[in-house]
Order: C-alpha cells, then structure tokens, then sequence
C-alpha cells in the first residue's frame, strides 16, 4: 500500500473553503525549459549520495521544507510523489540534468493539478506534454533535446500511469471542497428573511409580558352560542395595478389570435366553396352534353 492511500484512509473530509473567497478556473498554462529551477546542481550532489529511500526523504525534505512528512500527511503525500520521482530516474539511468528536469516536470504538473477544485485533467496534460517537448526537441532557447524519442515515450507512460491514473486523489487530498451557495433576486418582490430572523423578530415583538399573560390566563368554559354566528362574506380581492395590465395584455392578445384563427376558417370555407361550385359545374356541363348525344344519335334513326 503506497503513503497515498495510507494517507487517504487516515485523512479527513477535505476543508471547505471559505465564502467570499475567489476560485481559480482551469485554464491552460505554456510550457518551458525547467532544468535546475527546482534541483540545482548542489542539490543533485546531495540526493546522489542518498543510497536509501528514507536517507533520499531527508534530503528532499530539507530542500523543500517538508522535513514534518511523517506527521503532515499531505506533505507526506507530496514527499512520496517526490521520491518515487527520482527513482525512477536511477533506474533509467537519468544523468543529474535530465534528472532534474524530469523532477521538475512532474512538480510542475502537481502544481497546476492542485491549483484549482474544478476538474482540470485535460490542461494538466497538455501542459505536461508541452514541457516534455521543451526538454525533448532542439529549438533554443525554446526547447532542448535534452531526452531522446524514447526516453520521452518512457516518461510519459511512467506519468500516465503513476500519476494520471490517481489524478482523482491527488485533487481530493491536496484542494479544498467547494459548495455553491446559490442566491436569487426577483425585480419587484421583497427579500424574504431568513428562519432564524423570523424567529428573532418574533420573540422580541412578543417580549417578556406575552409569556406573563400566558401565565395568568385561565381556561375558561366554552358557552354554546344562543344565536346562529354570521358568515361574514368575503370581500373580493382588489387587482393591483400590474395584475390589470398583465389580464389586459392577455386578453388583446387572445382577442388578436381568435380574430386571425376565425379570418384563416373563413378564407378556408370560402375556397372549399368555390371548389365545389367548380365540381357541381363541371357535373352538370358533363351531363348536359350526353344528353345531346344521345338525342341527335335517336334523330338519326329515326
């Protein structure tokens, strides 16, 4: 079991962050040569002459300041990515320059996957290729070949399936949880108050002297009423101003379509009239002139 799962089994639920306080969005980064920004040349010395991976943790904690790694599990986190990141050069046989710049790839890739809550796989990708091509092509002072066509291959394939492959993780132990607080305002409608200002407004309204009289109310015996209460009739509800131009507005908008609706029928019934004039007329064209016919061809026999 690697310290990251150690570290996610004894962690706990992630901080939330604090309210007011502004997000960073996932955007893209451009890459560039990073060899000796994070290991110098001294440093190198150093972590060469490490021989095992708890003297290796040491030294790397004193050039980053992580020498509480056993204790701060997130530092902890960090350190093993860290020291399996030079491991892995030695058993590539990385010489103390590519070393370095392999190092500071993978921390610079670290950096900008922590950066933000938001999921951001994508950009972290692509800003960990764009500086394996920085170290991987001769274009100066662009680029630099510093790793051939395999060695990039192996690069990537040990970051891809290391730290890409619990990108997830490295997101929930090293950001903070993010909740939205969503607030909406209406034009024209007052805000309402808050459960907890409600209930302070009314116990300030009712006071010491409601809770007296409480106190010295009696139950008293309910009376049967000698007479039949009056239904009081309920007044009708006075529109306001904006109700009356909103029912306007529907209602001329109703009266416009139903006029269209009832010009469209008219136009209709209209055609299918003139349709079936047109059908009648020609019927009766056409049986007038068979009966011609068939009176001139009895004339001839005759």
């Amino acid at each position: 079991m690697s310290f990251l799962e150690v570290a996610l089994a004894n962690m706990p639920a992630p901080t939330e962050s604090t309210p007011g306080t502004k997000i960073i969005q996932p955007r893209r980064h451009k890459g560039r040569v990073v060899v000796w920004e994070d290991l110098s040349v001294n440093h190198m010395d150093a972590i060469d002459q490490a021989t095992t991976p708890d003297e290796l943790r040491s030294i790397l904690g004193q050039i980053f300041g992580m020498s509480d790694h056993r204790d701060n599990l997130k530092n902890g986190v960090l350190m093993d990515l860290f020291v399996y990141t030079i491991l892995h050069a030695r058993r590539q046989n990385f010489n103390k320059e590519q070393t370095s710049a392999f190092f500071s790839i993978v921390k610079r890739t670290h950096a900008v996957c922590v950066e933000t809550p938001f999921g951001n796989v994508q950009e972290c990708y692509n800003y960990f290729t764009e500086l394996l091509l920085c170290h991987g092509t001769k274009r100066p002072p662009f680029s630099v070949d510093l790793f051939d066509a395999d060695q990039v291959r192996n690069i990537t394939d040990y970051v891809v399936n290391t730290y890409f492959r619990h990108f997830k993780l490295y997101k929930y132990v090293f950001t903070p949880k993010v909740q939205l607080d969503l607030t909406m305002k209406y034009v024209g409608i007052p805000e309402t108050p808050q459960p907890e200002e409600e209930e302070q407004k009314e116990e300030e309204q009712a006071g010491p002297d409601a809770e007296a009289a409480e106190q010295q109310e009696e139950p008293q015996e309910e009376v049967p009423p000698t007479e039949p209460e009056k239904t009081e009739e309920t007044e009708p509800e006075v529109e306001s101003p904006r109700k009356k131009e909103l029912r306007s507005l529907i209602q001329s908008q109703l009266a416009s379509q139903v006029k269209e609706l009832r010009q469209s029928v008219d136009e209709q019934l209209k055609i299918n009239d003139q349709v079936l004039t047109q059908k009648l007329a020609a019927l009766g064209e056409g049986e007038s002139s068979k009966g011609g016919r068939t009176s001139s061809r009895g004339g001839k026999r005759k």
